[in-house]
This record gives structure tokens, C-alpha cells and sequence, in this order.
């Protein structure tokens, strides 16, 4: 048996930049039609999961924000709320860590360049606090496919 075959048969992910391989406790993986009403549905069941594997309420907190405020991201900004194009989101569960994959079908946006809430005329914004609040509460952010895919990860 191949590496390749082995990964298909395992719950395992391969990190090409850092020649890993992780065996996850549980992957949970869904597809969504671009639909705010969709959000709440998914995070409850994900939240569920992670209880049930004895996440404490504190991480779940953090976790579940941080969730909903990608997947919104993902709906209107990514997908501009059309119904037909999908948002994927893979949540990942080993011992202590948490990784959390959110992708949509969008052209991606400049995340390198993003304001900062919190200073000048942006502080009186009632939008625009999302990512900063992922990059505050979560432990690693990365952008990847133009930014139309985060990837997020809390130890604990």
C-alpha cells in the first residue's frame, strides 16, 4: 500500500509545507449553500461534536465565534450571498487542537491589507471586526487561494 492510499483510508492530513502527517480524532466536513440561515445549523452541530469529545466551554466559546464569524465572511463577502455557490467547511479534532477549514467559491479578497477596527475612523464602524477577532481568539490564522479560504486553529 501507497502513502496516497493510506491517507484515503485514514483520517489523516498531509501538511506539504511542514512534512507532517496528523491523525485526527475526528474530521467533520460539510458543504452549505451560500445562506446565512445555514450558519447556526452547522455551528450548533460542530459545537456539539466538540462538546461531546470534552472541549471546555471556554475554547468552545472562542471556537464557535470564530466559526460563525468566518462563515459569514464567506456568505456575503466571499459568495456575495448567491445561493447557488457553495461554502466547505472541514473541522479537524486531535488531543489539544482544533483546526477549523472554511472555503467559498469567491475571488478571494486582499487579507494582507486589512484595517485594523480599532484605530481612526474605523473604530465607529459597525462592521469590518470579524477577522479581528478570529486573529485575537484564535491561535494560528492563515489565508490561502486568494483568500477565499481560511484556515484556523486552537490549542488548548
Amino acid at each position: 500500500m501507497n502513502l496516497c492510499q493510506i491517507f484515503q483510508r485514514n483520517p489523516a492530513i498531509y501538511d506539504g509545507e511542514v512534512h507532517l502527517i496528523y491523525f485526527f480524532k475526528m474530521i467533520i466536513k460539510y458543504k452549505i449553500n451560500s445562506d446565512l440561515k445555514n450558519i447556526l445549523p452547522v455551528t450548533l452541530e460542530i459545537f456539539q461534536k466538540l462538546k461531546s469529545q470534552g472541549v471546555k466551554e471556554d475554547i468552545l466559546f472562542d471556537v464557535r465565534l470564530c466559526l460563525e464569524e468566518a462563515l459569514v465572511n464567506a456568505i456575503k463577502h466571499g459568495n456575495k450571498k448567491d445561493k447557488k455557490k457553495l461554502v466547505y467547511i472541514a473541522v479537524k479534532f486531535i488531543n489539544h487542537i482544533i483546526e477549523i477549514i472554511v472555503k467559498d467559491q469567491g475571488k478571494g479578497f486582499d487579507y494582507k491589507n486589512i484595517p485594523s477596527p480599532t484605530k481612526g475612523k474605523n473604530i465607529k464602524k459597525p462592521s469590518g471586526r470579524g477577522i479581528f477577532l478570529i486573529k485575537k481568539l484564535m491561535d494560528g490564522v492563515r489565508f490561502s487561494n486568494g483568500g477565499s479560504t481560511i484556515k484556523m486553529v486552537k490549542l488548548f
